[in-house]
């Protein structure tokens, strides 16, 4: 009964936690469990696995203090110093939680690396099918493109698309802008990305030695760097100051204010 147990505990913990890594796993994929001390209860449907835990299948590595699987209700529980490695996605956290819809959820110092892409924060959920993460207690989002953060943060790794809430900060690494604002979207593609500021809007590129000040704006790297402010709108170069209910300020490869 033991040595079942111990291989059933493996398999459905491995494929609930890789889930969140993209990857489909096979039913005869090998798996390989390894822990101080494992035990299933028949009655309750609960395998535990204790001690230095482990887990290695189809080429990914989860680890962990301690792994709890529900056999009924498909949900994993991960706890204690958790790492998940597989391909080019990356996972530490305190305690990981995985169920039967896909869905993870990551606690305590959260860094989630996939590809170029770093998502950092103290929560992080992640929906496997569809990509969409969110993390309820702010955090930050950093690619090659673009640092975001907010007090609340939601977005897609594939379509690299965020919404930003609260105290929120944008850096544009490839076209020197940098934003502050109360909400923010942002959808980056390559060398191009736009973004949708609202609430106490201000925005800055030292490159250019441009300050700008309003309600709300957009951006959109394709138009030459076009910045649309509306509302209170100020934006101020070299000591030169334009105000207006609404301004449009080109931030490309020439600078300048409508």
């Amino acid at each position: 009964m033991k040595k079942y147990s111990k291989l059933k505990t493996a398999l459905v913990v491995a494929i609930m936690s890789f889930s969140m890594i993209n990857t489909v796993i096979a039913a005869d994929a090998p798996i390989e469990l390894k822990g101080d001390v494992i035990e299933y209860n028949a009655q309750t449907d609960m395998a535990i696995a204790t001690g230095g835990v482990t887990i290695i299948r189809d080429g990914g590595v989860l680890t962990g203090g301690q792994a709890t699987y529900n056999f009924k209700t498909q949900e994993a529980s991960i706890t204690g110093g958790v790492t998940a490695n597989k391909d080019d996605m990356n996972l530490k956290a305190e305690s990981l939680i995985s169920n039967a819809n896909q869905e993870v959820v990551a606690k305590g110092s959260v860094v989630l690396v996939k590809a170029d892409n770093t998502l950092t924060g103290e929560e992080i959920h992640y929906n496997q099918a569809t990509s969409d993460i969110s993390m309820p207690l702010g955090g930050n989002a950093t690619g090659p493109q673009a640092d975001i953060r907010g007090d609340v943060l939601s977005g897609n790794l594939m379509t690299n698309q965020y919404t930003a809430t609260g105290n929120v900060y944008l850096n544009s690494k490839t076209n020197d802008v940098q934003s502050t604002s109360d909400t923010a979207t942002y959808s980056g593609n390559g060398q191009d990305f736009n973004f949708v500021a609202t609430g106490n809007v201000n925005i800055k590129s030292p490159s250019r030695n441009i300050v700008t000040n309003s309600d709300n704006a957009t951006y959109n790297s394709t138009e030459n760097g076009k910045l649309v402010l509306t509302g209170n709108a100020v934006a101020t170069q070299n000591g030169n100051i334009v105000r207006g209910n609404t301004l449009t300020v080109y931030l490309g490869d020439n600078v300048n204010i409508e």
